[in-house]
């Protein structure tokens, strides 16, 4: 029997990349699994391409609080509680510090953690016994890199708040975190785009080589990589781990 048969886990950002990688590896599982997201497009494109049983489908913005909480009445009031949360939305942009507005720092900050916070916040009061929170963090946090002290910040932030909210609900609910290395996903050729758009780097090609240079394992994770870390991570294999984090970056982060 799966350790996630019947079980209501709710993933954020959850219609594309990880977060729709992670709905689908948890369906196989046999979960019954709310796919949360704010862009309309997304979510229709995720319903075109699967007619998944117990996959659920909601659009929300979650910076919003009377919209969270409206949602986890409406969670509570459907599946009597919930068992794990996937805080998986976030947002990056790219830019040197001295050059960067405080409208994007504001964006990345509200998204990335603000977002995390109301999730967990207005979570905790209808979960189950034994369940789990799960943040996405990032390499970034670990590893200083130019063009993002926000996104930088706004993961080490993650961190920070795994741990002090593993804390305080332990032991009833686990808090743990993992940080994803470089996605082998249609960002990485925008931020390639952007570097020699703007003078920064000459070809993709040295750009691709340094960055797979620093991965041990010598190429990019994917999704899928991402999501099978996520499952390992909320299952009753790590059922005394909390306040951890996880790196899944094929060695380029190792602390």
């Amino acid at each position: 029997m799966s350790d996630f048969e019947s079980k209501i886990i709710i993933v954020t950002g959850g219609a594309g990349g990880i977060g729709k990688a992670t709905c689908e590896a948890f369906i196989k599982s046999k979960a019954k699994v709310l796919c949360v997201d704010n862009n309309k497009d997304r979510i229709r494109k995720f319903k075109e391409e699967n007619n998944l049983e117990n996959l659920y489908f909601h659009e929300l913005d979650i910076t919003e609080e009377k919209n969270v909480k409206n949602f986890y009445d409406e969670v509570n009031s459907n599946f009597k509680g919930l068992d794990h949360l996937i805080n998986n939305a976030g947002i990056a942009t790219l830019n040197l510090c001295k050059d960067l507005s405080v409208e994007d720092w504001d964006l990345v900050m509200r998204v990335n953690l603000r977002g995390m916070f109301l999730m967990t916040k207005h979570a905790i009061p209808i979960f189950n016994d034994k369940g789990s929170i799960l943040n996405i963090s990032s390499q970034a946090a670990r590893r200083a890199q130019r063009f993002t002290s926000h996104y930088n910040a706004s993961k080490m932030g993650v961190i920070g708040f795994t741990r002090a909210v593993a804390l305080e609900l332990a032991p009833k609910i686990r808090v743990n975190a993992i940080s994803p290395g470089t996605i082998g996903t249609e960002i990485i050729d925008n931020e390639i785009n952007w570097r020699i758009d703007r003078g920064y780097e000459k070809t993709r090609e040295e750009v691709e080589h340094d960055w797979l240079h620093r991965i041990p394992m010598g190429r990019y994770q994917m999704p899928e990589d991402i999501a099978k870390a996520i499952v390992g991570f909320c299952s009753n294999t790590f059922s005394e781990t909390t306040g951890e984090t996880l790196n899944v970056s094929g060695g380029a982060v190792m602390e």
